[in-house]
C-alpha cells in the first residue's frame, strides 16, 4: 500500500474534501452575501488554471514526494479522479518529471528544501494520459515540506489570456476583500489551515498576471546603442521573432529546441501569424515569414523524419502564406530522412573487402605520397562534418547513451579522428628496425604538415595527438634521429596545437582563416564548458545568454561548414585509412613500444626527461590527457570523465 499523508499534518487532503471545498471561500467573514460567495465559487471553477499539491516525505530523499490533492483542472488534465491519487508516488502518476535528468523533480525538491518560489516557464511534456503538452509552471512552497504547482496548458494562450482577463473584470468587486480576509489569515500562526487555502488560492488566481511577454532581462549591447535579451520566457522571445534582427533569427532557430519542441514552436508562430490584423504586407507578417523561410531553408532538418511537423507546415503555406511554396517544394523533393550510417563504419565491412581485394599487396604508408594522404583524411573528416546539424551539439547529446542516433555525425568524426590517431600510432610501433621507424614518424609529419599548409586542422591534430601518445613519445632513439626538416615541422605544428592559454595559437589562426577544416574536439570542449550554465533561471526564463554563446560556436561551425575542398580521391589510400584499422589495444600499443625500444630515455627521472624534451624542442606537446576528443570511451573522453 502507498504511504499516505497523515491528515493532521496538512489541511484538507481529497480522501475528505472535494476539489471544489478546497477552493471555496464558506469560511471567509468578510465576504458577508451569500450571493457573492457563490458568484465568486462558480468562477473560480471556470478559472483554467490547473493545480495540484505534493508532500516530500523524506527531506533526504527526493524520490519521496506523494501526492495530496489538486483541483478539477488538474483531475480533468491528466485524467486523474483526485480520490484515487492521494499518497501515490508523485514521479509514478507523473513519469515525465523523470524526463531531462529529473529537472522538474528536482526544481519541486529545490523549492521544498528553500521556500522559494520558482516560475519554470513553459515545459514541453508527454505522457499517456495528455499526449504532447505545452505547460506553463509555477512551482509554491507550502507548510510542512509541501509544493503546490500551479500550471496551464498553452495551447492556445490568446484565448487563455481572454478568458482570464474577462474573468478578472467580473471578480474585481470582491476580489480584494477576499484577498485582504485571507493574507490576514495567512499572517495568523494560530490559522495554518487558512494560511494553507490562502497561498493556494493567492497563486491560482494571480497566475495569471506573469504573462508571457513580461519576463525580459536585458543589457547594452557592444555598441550601447540597443539593448541586448540575456534572460526572456519563451512568449518573449518569440514576440522579438518578429521584431529583432537577423542575427537573433539565427541564434534562435540554432538553439530553441533547448527550450521548446518543433512542434510547438512551429504553432505558436502559425498562431502569431495568422491571428495578426492585415494581409502578407503587414510588418509583423513580413518579419514572420522571414523567419519561416529561414527555418525552412537552414534548418529543414526539423522536418526530415517528422511527417505531422511537414504536413502542419505544409498545409499553413497553402492556406495562408503561399509565397513560401517554391523554397518548401525545394526542399521537399531533397528531404531525405537522418542516417547514422556513418557512424557505425562496420557496415561498410563488405565494401571494405571488395576494395582491398583489388590490392594483392599490403599497403605501405611510406610508400604513398604524404600529401596525397592529407588529402583523402581530409575528404573524410570534412564529410562528417558538414554534415553535422545544430541539433547533435545541444545538451551534450554526443556523449549520451543514445549519441549514435542524436549526434550521428558528430560520433562519426569523433571515432573517424580516434581510428586515424591509433592507425598512425600502430604503423610507427610495428616498424621492426630503426630506419623503417624514422621513415615511418617522418612520413606521419609530412602528412600533418601538408594539412596545416592547406588549414585543415583537424587532420594537423589528428597528427600531432597520435605522436603524442606517450608509447610513442617515449622512443627516443627514433625521435633523436629525425631529419632536421621533419623536426622542424613538427616544432611548428607541436607549438600550433598547443593547449595553453586555451589553444591560443590555433584559436588566433582560425579566426583569420577561410576555407577550413576546424579541429573539432576544441569546439565540443567549448560547448561542454558552456553547458555547465543552467538553461532556465531561477524564475523559469530562458538563459539566452547561454542560448547567443552556443549560437556563437555552432555559427563558427556552420561557416566553416561551407568550405570546399575539391582533392580527388584515391580509392587506394581512402581503402587504406578506412579500413587498414589495427585491431589492438592501449595493453598491445605498450607491449609494442617496449619491443622497439625496451629501455627509453623516457623512461628516466622526470628532469632528465624535461631535458631530453628541450633538447627535441618539444616542450609544447599537446599531451592526450589535454585533448577532450582522444581517448574517447562511450561518448566521453577520459578528461572528462
Amino acid at each position: 500500500m502507498p504511504a499516505t499523508v497523515p491528515p493532521n499534518e496538512l489541511h484538507r487532503t481529497s480522501s475528505s474534501t472535494s476539489d471544489s471545498e478546497v477552493a471555496s471561500v464558506d469560511s471567509v467573514p468578510s465576504l458577508t452575501s451569500e450571493e457573492e460567495k457563490a458568484m465568486y465559487n462558480e468562477l473560480l471553477k471556470e478559472i483554467p488554471v490547473g493545480w495540484c499539491v505534493a508532500k516530500l516525505i523524506n527531506k533526504e530523499d527526493i524520490m519521496t514526494f506523494k501526492m495530496v490533492t489538486g483541483n478539477h483542472v488538474y483531475a480533468e488534465t491528466f485524467k486523474a479522479p483526485i480520490a484515487e491519487i492521494t499518497g501515490r508516488a508523485y514521479h509514478e502518476l507523473h513519469p515525465c518529471l523523470l524526463d531531462n535528468d529529473a529537472e522538474l523533480l528536482k526544481q519541486n525538491y529545490q523549492v521544498v528544501l528553500t521556500g522559494k518560489t520558482n516560475y519554470v516557464g513553459s515545459a514541453d511534456i508527454e505522457e499517456d494520459s495528455i499526449g504532447q503538452a505545452t505547460l506553463r509552471i509555477k512551482q509554491v512552497a507550502l507548510p510542512n515540506q509541501c509544493v503546490l504547482v500551479v500550471f496551464e496548458e498553452l495551447s492556445n494562450p490568446i484565448l487563455l489570456k481572454k478568458k482570464r482577463a474577462e474573468m478578472r473584470k467580473q471578480l474585481e468587486d470582491v476580489m480584494d476583500r477576499f484577498l485582504d480576509t485571507m493574507l490576514g489569515q495567512a499572517g495568523n500562526q494560530e490559522s495554518k489551515d487558512g494560511a494553507w487555502e490562502s497561498l493556494i488560492l493567492r497563486n491560482v488566481l494571480s497566475f495569471g498576471d506573469i504573462s508571457e511577454s513580461d519576463v525580459l532581462v536585458s543589457e547594452e549591447g557592444p555598441n550601447q546603442k540597443e539593448s541586448v535579451i540575456t534572460a526572456a520566457d519563451i512568449g518573449t522571445l518569440i514576440k522579438n521573432l518578429s521584431e529583432a534582427k537577423e542575427e537573433f533569427v539565427d541564434e534562435f532557430l540554432i538553439t530553441f529546441r533547448y527550450f521548446i519542441t518543433p512542434k510547438s514552436l512551429l504553432n505558436k508562430l502559425i498562431l502569431k501569424y495568422i491571428s495578426d490584423d492585415g494581409d502578407d504586407s503587414n510588418p509583423i507578417k513580413e518579419r514572420l515569414m522571414k523567419v519561416f523561410r529561414a527555418w525552412i531553408k537552414d534548418h529543414f532538418y526539423d522536418f526530415n523524419n517528422d511527417l505531422d511537423l511537414f504536413n502542419t507546415l505544409s498545409n499553413f503555406v497553402n492556406d495562408h502564406c503561399t509565397i513560401l511554396k517554391p523554397i518548401l517544394s525545394k526542399q521537399a523533393n531533397a528531404m531525405q530522412p537522418i542516417s547514422d550510417d556513418l557512424a557505425s563504419p562496420q557496415k561498410h565491412a563488405n565494401k571494405a573487402h571488395r576494395i582491398l581485394s583489388m590490392f594483392k599487396k599490403k599497403t605501405k604508408l611510406t610508400d604513398m605520397d604524404a600529401t596525397s594522404i592529407a588529402h583523402q583524411l581530409t575528404l573524410l573528416s570534412f564529410t562528417r562534418f558538414k554534415a553535422i546539424k545544430p541539433f547533435e551539439l545541444h545538451s551534450q547529446s554526443w556523449s549520451k547513451e543514445e549519441k549514435s542516433r542524436s549526434s550521428p555525425n558528430v560520433v562519426a568524426l569523433v571515432e573517424h579522428f580516434n581510428r586515424t590517431a591509433n592507425l598512425f600510432a600502430y604503423e610507427i610501433l610495428s616498424q621492426h628496425t630503426l630506419k623503417k621507424r624514422i621513415d615511418t614518424l617522418k612520413q606521419i609529419i609530412s602528412v600533418g604538415w601538408a594539412a596545416y599548409g592547406y588549414r585543415d586542422f583537424e587532420t594537423t591534430f589528428t597528427v600531432v595527438l597520435a605522436l603524442s601518445q606517450f608509447v610513442v613519445f617515449r622512443l627516443t632513439e627514433t625521435w633523436k634521429e629525425l631529419p632536421f626538416t621533419a623536426r622542424q615541422q613538427w616544432e611548428k605544428i607541436a607549438k600550433f596545437c598547443d593547449y595553453k592559454d586555451n589553444y591560443k595559437a590555433y584559436r588566433s589562426q582560425l579566426k583569420k582563416s577561410i576555407n577550413v577544416m576546424p579541429y573539432m574536439g576544441l569546439f565540443l570542449k567549448d560547448l561542454t564548458n558552456i553547458e555547465e550554465n543552467s538553461t532556465l533561471t531561477s524564475i523559469g526564463a530562458v538563459n539566452y545568454f547561454k542560448m547567443r554563446k552556443v549560437a556563437q560556436v555552432i555559427s563558427t561551425i556552420q561557416k566553416a561548414q561551407q568550405s570546399i575542398f575539391n582533392f580527388s580521391k584515391d580509392l587506394k589510400i581512402l581503402s587504406y585509412i578506412q579500413f587498414e584499422i589495427p585491431t589492438c589495444d592501449e595493453n598491445d600499443l605498450w607491449e609494442m613500444s617496449m619491443a622497439c625500444e625496451r629501455q627509453s630515455d623516457m623512461d628516466r627521472s622526470p628532469s632528465q626527461q624535461r631535458k631530453l624534451m628541450d633538447l627535441l624542442g618539444s616542450t609544447n606537446l599537446v599531451t592526450t590527457s589535454s585533448n577532450p576528443i582522444f581517448g574517447l570511451k562511450n561518448g566521453k573522453s577520459e578528461q572528462q570523465s
